[in-house]
């Protein structure tokens, strides 16, 4: 009796379990098995570095990056979309580029290394993915489901900052919301070829990065003695104005453009919120002892850095930043932890449109 009390027992916790998976497959985004990725060196894997490694040529068709190693990304491991995919189980496409803006028809970035601008999300990294994908709920080659794939988007980092928008090396004409824009306009360019289901990442305190924070120089901006004098609190407080601008025109236009987008699905995840949750708690995502405003990488030059002849700190988990500008793998792992539960609708890091 005491048996068949426990199998019974056994047998309704299986079909409860069974029941709470399948409505947590129809909660948030519903079912899911393909994430694709556009962005910049926060989320690239080696796209950047194939055309440093090939005279500037693109990456071939159906180009696989690495899974994450400390020489093709810029987190000094797996990047946040990798960790993403792993947490998840899920099929992934990274069309991100290192240095990468959402458009070169704004903010071009010209680069020695490949002797062209770098590829935007606008110009290549979406057209790229055209070309590889159909859209269709049918299988087959190159088809992917636009039922069960997340696009996520996750661009300004080199569109706010040096080289661009902050030091006014822009197009004539061109201003902030130009960016934000850009970015809704990718959205509707991939709405409109079947996509259904997106994830925008803001912003994050760039304000806070080393790049801006620092006094001096340093690989990623020789010449930054010569923008407002040097001046390291002038840089951060004009860089923050723009991180909070772009952010708040965010706020109000994803929503918008959520509603204009019949049988959508949107969410945002706030990247700057839990980067300051990182500076205010470093204890729940770092490890001990925490350091928020160093950084762990270092090394002087350009040409250094990109012969990985730097100096790596005895302990990189226990900092936010990996080099003067990017997240470590730790940093890399909240966002990607967030990510996962918005799919869900659980993060509170984010908000939703639907």
């Amino acid at each position: 009796m005491l048996y068949k009390s426990l199998l019974t027992l056994s047998l309704a916790a299986t079909v409860s379990l069974a029941s709470s998976v399948r409505r947590d497959i129809h909660k948030g985004f519903g079912d899911v098995d393909t994430l694709v990725f556009f962005g910049d060196s926060y989320t690239d894997e080696g796209r950047l570095g194939y055309m440093q490694g090939n005279n500037g040529d693109l990456p071939p068709d159906n180009f696989v990056p690495s899974p994450g190693t400390i020489d093709s990304t810029a987190s000094g491991g797996r990047a946040w979309a990798r960790i993403a995919a792993d947490m998840t189980g899920y099929s992934m496409y990274n069309y991100a580029v290192s240095g990468a803006v959402c458009s070169n028809d704004l903010t071009p970035r010209w680069l020695d290394g490949i002797n062209g601008n770098f590829p935007a999300v606008k110009e290549y990294e979406v057209p790229q993915f055209k070309k590889e994908h159909t859209m269709t709920r049918y299988k087959g080659a190159g088809n992917l489901n636009p039922d069960k794939t997340i696009f996520a988007i996750w661009i300004g980092t080199n569109d706010l900052g040096s080289g661009a928008l902050l030091t006014d090396e822009h197009l004539p004409g061109v201003a902030l919301p130009d960016y934000t824009d850009c970015v809704a306009e990718q959205i509707q360019t991939l709405y409109n070829y079947g996509a259904r289901k997106f994830v925008v990442l803001n912003v994050v305190p760039l304000q806070r990065a080393p790049h801006y924070t620092h006094n001096g120089p340093n690989h990623y901006w020789p010449d930054r003695d010569s923008f407002l004098g040097g001046n390291t609190t002038a840089i951060s407080q004009k860089m923050g104005t723009h991180v909070r601008s772009a952010n708040q025109i965010f706020k109000y236009q994803l929503p918008a453009l959520a509603d204009s987008l019949n049988g959508a699905k949107v969410a945002q995840v706030d990247a700057y919120s839990i980067f300051q949750d990182i500076y205010a708690h470093p204890e729940n995502y770092l490890d001990a002892p925490y350091n928020t405003t160093g950084w762990a990488s270092h090394c002087d030059t350009w040409a250094a850095c990109q012969s990985w002849t730097n100096t790596v700190e005895p302990n990189p988990d226990a900092y936010l930043w990996w080099d003067e500008l990017h997240p470590s793998v730790k940093t890399s792992t909240a966002v990607a932890k967030e990510f996962v539960k918005a799919l869900r609708k659980e993060s509170t890091f984010a908000t939703y449109y639907f």
